[in-house]
């Protein structure tokens, strides 16, 4: 072997030590600094890695992965053996129990907060606080979308045959289903989940990206596909409930960035037009919380999911809309 061949190969070896050297003092510098707890991309990317797996239910995407449990955005997270943010529930409910199924992404699910501060919790605490007679079952999943959703409890979550299913749906709902894609760095690697967070950031600041109002705006456009697909899930999960003579109720959680006025009104009374000429109950939880300042309703000062105080004003609304719409279950149990 010649010398420039040598010069050569020793460069390359070099360059490869050099790149290797200085991505993984990255990792490590991710690490130290990102992983504690609150960096929202981070924690995500590692609940959607330590829990979730993909659904065999053709069109549910995800979902989560039965009796796996880790700590997120600092709070415990435990998935009980039906795969669900929730106490155990037994497939056949007691007798004389009202039993709600509670169906949406991760407002549902709780991101972020507690296991007491989570909406569902505090429904049932709710309801029960005259009589023990209802029983609630939080099946939320963080990043499904209504037609995920539908179709996991027609294929699946069915089996507990509740009385009242709460579709709870959220302005991104309208989104494609998402399918997960085998990237080696994103799968394995804190600093490129950190990078791709942080460019996407830039893209939106700087390169025209739309911004996070645009982009919701986008989704409900008449032709896109994610909100016509949502609207065909609802039609598809009103009929199959109408049949099995389920109560459906949707609710609809606002975007806790801005309340009043709440830029995406009209959004809203799109969804609600779409709700009501199915014949199904519609709540807008907007009214719950307009007047409270949008950071004090907030798990943590960067992430807007609904923290215990939101959940808290939620579950008010929800259980009187329940009451109003349904009296029959609730007659004497609640005021």
């Amino acid at each position: 072997m010649d010398v420039k061949t040598k010069n050569a190969i020793f460069g390359m070896l070099s360059i490869a030590t050099s790149l290797i050297t200085a991505v993984a003092l990255l990792e490590f510098y991710v690490r130290l600094t990102q992983a504690d707890g609150t960096n929202f991309d981070i924690e995500m990317w590692r609940y959607a890695k330590d829990l979730k797996v993909v659904s065999d239910i053709p069109g549910a995407g995800h979902e989560h992965s039965p009796g796996k449990r880790g700590v997120y955005m600092g709070v415990p997270v435990t998935i009980n053996s039906a795969g669900w943010r929730d106490r155990e529930h037994s497939v056949e409910k007691e007798n004389g129990t009202v039993r709600i199924m509670m169906l949406g992404d991760s407002l549902t699910f709780g991101w972020g907060a507690r296991p007491e501060d989570v909406t569902s919790y505090r429904l049932e605490r709710l309801l029960n606080a005259k009589e023990k007679k209802f029983e609630v079952i939080n099946a939320g999943i963080g990043n499904a979308n209504t037609a995920m959703e539908a179709t996991y409890f027609m294929k699946k979550a069915y089996v507990y045959k509740p009385d009242i299913v709460v579709l709870n749906y959220f302005i991104n709902d309208a989104e494609p289903t998402p399918r997960r894609t085998e990237n080696f760095l994103l799968e394995h690697f804190y600093s490129a989940v950190f990078i791709a967070g942080r460019f996407d950031a830039l893209l939106r600041t700087y390169f025209g990206k739309a911004d996070w109002q645009h982009y919701y705006r986008g989704l409900y456009q008449a032709n896109e596909p994610g909100w016509l697909v949502a609207q065909a899930a609802l039609k598809e999960l009103a009929s199959y409930c109408k049949a099995r003579n389920i109560k459906l109720i949707v609710v609809n959680y606002p975007e806790l960035h801005e309340l009043s006025p709440y830029p995406f009104q009209d959004i809203t009374s799109l969804v609600a037009s779409k709700v009501k000429a199915l014949s199904i109950p519609f709540l807008d939880l907007l009214p719950a919380v307009e007047n409270q300042a949008p950071q004090s309703l907030w798990v943590t000062n960067t992430d807007s999911h609904p923290n215990g105080k939101a959940a808290g004003l939620y579950a008010e609304s929800i259980m009187r809309v329940l009451v109003a719409q349904i009296p029959e279950d609730f007659r004497g149990s609640v005021n």
